[in-house]
């Protein structure tokens, strides 16, 4: 199986900031004077963005806690500088280009990977797609109180909605998952996808260690050897991207089992993807780990 095929990840990411970005077009379309709309990372970087109505039909996107490379940058994106930050002001009627707009600052100046990894004050609708977790009827198998929990006979709906509650056992809170229906999981400087196949046999995990790396060739022969001594993992070179993967079999699906995975994926994606990083002149998805 093409691991181009499996793992895409740009095609994901784009995938999911398009149906982001249309979602909060939605939003500024309808948006009055009674509430400002914040966008902000989730881990705990300083800079943020509201949108408002000052004025009768205008909406002014403000960007706050820009650091002085960041202000210059969204200069040159054609942002106005003030004494609280920069802002832009637009038509409501022009609402996604104001939004647009937004969108590349978030990308391209503070750059955020994923928008699954932002979050608003308001309308938390449009940061994700809905949760399934409900939609299991039943399951077969009624395992004992020291047997481990087996779920046989789910269709791909039901194989998410308990992977979605395994994964908020875990993780202990809400399960995020993007546009193309993968769950997404930050692990410190890296994030793991988990994605559920459509004939509901297999749950996959992949992750992408590092990004923009030079020398093909030498890659590939690290990459070879790691995986002489790797156990459950697997290293993909895909054009310039390192992609870590690891698949739990579904059918029948054992909780248990996933929860090993996340643990063992977790552990050694955010273990090497910064050393591997270096080796290979690339870039982790997240630059701070912290």
């Amino acid at each position: 199986m093409p691991t181009q095929d499996v793992f895409d990840f740009d095609r994901s990411v784009e995938q999911a900031w398009r149906r982001f970005t249309l979602r909060l077009e939605g939003v500024l379309s309808m948006m009055d004077e009674t509430e400002p709309l914040t966008l902000e990372p989730s881990d705990g970087d300083p800079w943020r963005v509201q949108f408002c109505q000052e004025e009768r039909d205008k909406l002014t996107a403000r960007v706050s806690g820009a650091d002085p490379s960041e202000g210059e940058s969204l200069v040159l994106r054609g942002w106005q500088a003030t004494e609280q930050g920069f802002q832009m002001i637009d038509d409501q009627d022009e609402c996604a280009r104001l939004g647009a707009a937004v969108v590349t600052a978030i990308r391209e100046v503070f750059l955020e990977e994923h928008p699954i990894f932002l979050d608003s004050n308001v309308l938390a609708e449009i940061l994700q797609e809905p949760s399934i977790a409900d939609e299991v009827d039943s399951v077969d198998g009624s395992p004992g109180a020291d047997q481990p929990i087996v779920y046989a006979g789910l269709d791909e709906i039901q194989l998410g909605a308990v992977v979605a509650d395994e994964l908020a056992t875990i993780l202990g809170g809400v399960v995020m998952r993007d546009q193309s229906g993968d769950f997404v999981v930050r692990a410190g400087s890296t994030m793991i996808f988990i994605r559920i196949t459509p004939d509901a046999k297999e749950v996959r995990l992949f992750s992408v260690l590092v990004h923009d790396i030079t020398g093909r060739s030498r890659a590939a022969e690290v990459l070879n050897d790691i995986n002489t001594h790797a156990r459950w993992v697997r290293f993909h070179l895909s054009r310039d991207k390192i992609i870590l993967t690891m698949s739990v079999m579904a059918s029948p699906f054992v909780p248990a089992h996933l929860r090993q995975a996340v643990a063992e994926v977790t552990n050694i994606a955010d273990g090497v993807d910064e050393l591997l990083a270096e080796s290979l002149h690339g870039r982790t998805t997240f630059p701070d780990s912290d």
